[in-house]
């Protein structure tokens, strides 16, 4: 009798093997219960204790339990169990079907089906009743008995993940986003395609595919790179013994000398290999975690078809796509770049005859590349996830007209929707200027020196404008609209640690703790800090200040608990909460470094880049930098290995002095020094 197949299981992508407990983070990534703990408490460890919230292990977007206060070791339970990922055999062995109705009736009766539209079990005389109501006839049932893993009794979050307690009920067509009210009056107010997510599920369900085969080639593509990193290490191992094996049939008549010298070179080619191969096993984990995060995403949506309702499997599908777009561009930042293949050559040092004069026997020589596999897989798997953010956006939801409840008072335009534009390379792309603003139209009688800015909420623009002690408002398309005066200099503002809350560094006034909210601006509070403050920035729940000769780390109550010292005046500072990574500039290098450790993560050097002084950083932490003195915007990698002139001459300003980069549009803002052009708009074209 042939053997059954075995049953797919989820597997953590962590550990790789099959879940036990499942966590979920609030970016959708999902770990053992007991995985996530040994990586909080390690991540714990090595960063600041003052520090509320961990990095997700996968795609960096930081995580943090309800209660902040709840100890370290106990934040993983914090999290809820991901029903969806629970495996087949746990789940059969630990489930016992009861009828849903009669438990609320007090009784336990055994279940025989499943309603996918109610999301209940029900035994025989429950499912009866079921069928001959008026308002469940036409409900879907299926058998207990072939419903996998823990699905039937799955409660799919719909609840908007920025705005807690909001339902998420509409839809934005334009951005392929679930809102909730909060959602749509905040950001999305402007979007011409707002749909009710009823009418999306409605629509979504007559045009999807029913294999998903998206998932599945999802699948089978990082699989192939997976294979291919493996067929990397069998040829490096494989070119190791080949070179080996050359070396030593040519010292096989070398005396005691002959063989001291090819033990020194076996060594080399081993430890040479080690690196390599330790390069290419970190590259290859990488890559096979996609892969299990691939595997399980296809595991899920073949699981889904038969067995919830299409309104459930439409919030699964969308906010698996969203967990694995932002793993994918983990993986991708990580391994684009990072060779499988490795050629390593033989060069002997000289001939047999001089063997006794010989200090080594050969150089060993390493070439690498990507192979055209991985390649091509990587690029395919980008275009099939770029596919499946825009599945939403089909041309089949134009013609939606309904409203729901929540969102009734929206006005929704009937418009033909586009597919959503894909992202554009930044280091491919090319960079026009799109709009200038100019300083005579912003009033005052000195010549405005926007010194900082922040995009806010409503995809507004604020802006310090120190010669005319106010900060400036323009509209999301860069606009002026309002002013407000501060009574003193501001010199820097930047993002508060929650909504609606942001901070300006004013000249001999400390730091302004302000609400921005709907329009209006309100001081709540002052922080002192040192008198040469210029650029400020927040990470976590520290203050950094930049001043003449130091970063100085502050908490909120205004006391000095780190200084990193630097050099050069005038220059400001950018903070990524994923890595708890703080950016500045010393003298006319960019530094990139670890706050919770004090390490330095990179030295960026350019000779032709002179008085650097506004930096800012994209989604993906790529740095833009203003170069005062050499005229241009540059851009910096995230692991600083290398550099990009962006805008060699600015469209009308000579001297840029501050940049603003938008969090999710791929633009970005420049200043000028007190020139005629207050500010520019630039945005990324692909070539």
């Amino acid at each position: 009798m042939a053997e059954a197949a075995p049953i797919p299981e989820y597997r953590c992508l962590i550990c790789t093997t099959p879940y036990k407990e499942p966590r979920k983070l609030p970016c959708g990534h999902t770990f053992c219960y007991r995985c996530l703990t040994s990586y909080i408490e390690a991540e714990h460890v090595t960063a600041d204790e003052d520090r509320h919230y961990f990095p997700c292990p996968v795609c960096d977007a930081p995580s943090a339990p309800r209660d902040v206060s709840t100890d370290v070791s106990t934040w993983a339970e914090c999290f809820p169990i991901n029903n969806l990922y629970l495996n087949p055999i746990t789940a059969e062995t630990s489930d016992v079907h009861l009828c849903a109705p009669c438990q609320r009736g007090k009784e336990s009766n055994p279940a025989e089906v499943w309603c996918t539209d109610c999301g209940e079990k029900l035994c025989k005389q429950c499912r009866i009743s079921h069928e001959r109501s008026k308002a469940s006839s036409k409900h879907r049932l299926v058998s207990v008995s072939t419903v996998v893993g823990g699905i039937c009794d799955v409660m799919v979050d719909e609840i908007c993940p920025r705005h807690d307690r909001k339902q998420l009920d509409v839809y934005c067509v334009d951005h392929s986003a679930m809102c909730c009210s909060v959602c749509v009056s905040v950001s999305h107010r402007h979007c011409s395609n707002i749909k009710p997510i009823e009418d999306v599920v409605r629509k979504t369900k007559a045009g999807q595919h029913t294999r998903e085969t998206e998932w599945k080639e999802l699948r089978e593509e990082t699989k192939k790179m997976l294979d291919d990193d493996d067929l990397g290490m069998t040829l490096l191992t494989s070119i190791e013994n080949e070179l080996s094996a050359k070396m030593t049939n040519r010292i096989q008549q070398a005396k005691d000398k002959l063989d001291n010298l090819n033990a020194t070179y076996q060594s080399d080619l081993a430890d040479k290999c080690k690196a390599l191969r330790q390069k290419l096993s970190s590259r290859r984990m990488c890559v096979n975690t996609f892969h299990t995060n691939a595997e399980n995403s296809h595991l899920l949506m073949s699981h889904l078809d038969q067995h919830i309702s299409e309104r459930h499997k439409f919030f699964i599908r969308e906010q698996t796509k969203s967990q694995i777009s932002g793993h994918y561009r983990r993986m991708d930042q990580n391994t684009n770049k990072q060779p499988n293949r490795f050629d390593i050559t033989l060069e002997l040092g000289t001939i047999i005859d001089e063997i006794m004069k010989m200090t080594t026997l050969g150089n060993i020589d390493v070439t690498s590349t990507i192979s055209a596999v991985s390649h091509n897989a990587n690029v395919c798997i980008g275009t099939m996830i770029e596919t499946l953010l825009s599945t939403p956006s089909a041309s089949t939801l134009a013609d939606s007209t309904s409203t729901s409840d929540l969102t009734g008072s929206l006005q929704y335009s009937t418009v033909q929707t586009t597919p959503v534009k894909s992202a554009v390379d930044v280091w491919t792309g090319s960079v026009s200027c799109v709009k200038t603003v100019d300083s005579s139209t912003l009033g005052r009688s000195d010549t405005p020196w926007l010194m900082g800015g922040i995009f806010t909420d409503n995809n507004e623009l604020l802006m310090t404008d120190y010669s005319n002690k106010r900060l400036l408002l323009f509209d999301d398309t860069y606009s002026y609209v309002n002013t407000f005066n501060i009574g003193g200099y501001p010199k820097d503002i930047v993002r508060g640690r929650v909504d609606h809350e942001v901070f300006v560094a004013v000249l001999e006034e400390g730091i302004l703790k302000c609400e921005f909210r709907n329009g209006q601006l309100t001081l709540i509070s002052k922080i002192s800090c040192p008198s040469t403050t210029w650029g400020i920035a927040v990470l976590g729940d520290n203050i950094l200040v930049n001043t003449n000769n130091w970063v100085e780390v502050m908490t909120v109550d205004g006391e000095v608990t780190k200084s990193i010292q630097k050099g050069g005046k005038y220059r400001y500072l950018a903070t990524a909460h994923s890595s708890a990574t703080v950016y500045h500039t010393d003298d006319n290098d960019v530094v990139c470094s670890r706050l919770d450790s004090d390490t330095e993560v990179y030295r960026y050097r350019d000779p032709s880049m002179r008085d650097p002084t506004g930096i800012g950083l994209d989604q993906d932490d790529n740095a833009y930098v203003c170069g005062c003195s050499s005229g241009y915007v540059r851009l910096v990698s995230p692991d600083g290995s290398r550099g990009r002139v962006l805008v060699s001459m600015l469209s009308t300003i000579n001297h840029p002095w501050c940049v603003v980069v938008h969090p999710t549009k791929q633009e970005f803002v420049v200043t000028s020094f007190q020139e005629s052009t207050s500010l520019e708009l630039y945005r990324f074209n692909s070539k």
